[in-house]
């Protein structure tokens, strides 16, 4: 098959560009979305229901994430560092931790018990996401030292 060439001008390459960038974003978010109220609602078999949601969800996740670290972006906003990394992992905690309680609780009306896979979740997704995030920045750190000399040479 040959491939055509590109008819489109500067201008609504930009706009196409852009309109690709929020369809992958949405995408993203409504995945996630659809991930965690199919946890909330469903009891039995919800890794069943939510496996191919999952999937696609882990693999775009993977592809953002390694694509920004091999071309040396961390984001747009945040700063690459230890204490941002912190605050995402409380807030990703905090969030996973609530999700956690309110299931917990709907399935099992046991407070204590929700408080206690709430607290469980909160402390093991805080470390988990900690030890990603650092290792990504520690490869992030790599990588931009590794452009940089590039472009000396």
């Amino acid at each position: 098959m040959k491939k055509e060439k590109n008819s489109l001008d500067e201008m609504q390459e930009q706009k196409l560009l852009k309109i690709e960038h929020n369809g992958c974003w949405f995408a993203f978010w409504g995945l996630l979305a659809t991930i965690l109220i199919q946890t909330l609602l469903f009891d039995e078999g919800t890794m069943r229901s939510i496996c191919g949601e999952w999937i696609i969800f882990m693999s775009l996740s993977l592809y953002l994430g390694i694509s920004c670290l091999k071309n040396g972006i961390w984001d747009r906003k945040l700063k690459p560092n230890g204490k941002t990394n912190v605050k995402l992992s409380l807030i990703s905690a905090s969030v996973c931790g609530l999700i956690y309680f309110v299931s917990s609780y709907v399935k099992y009306h046991s407070l204590l018990g929700s408080v206690a896979t709430a607290l469980f979740m909160f402390i093991s997704v805080f470390v988990l996401t900690l030890i990603a995030l650092s290792f990504s920045l520690m490869l992030y750190h790599k990588r931009i030292s590794k452009i940089e000399t590039d472009c000396e040479e």
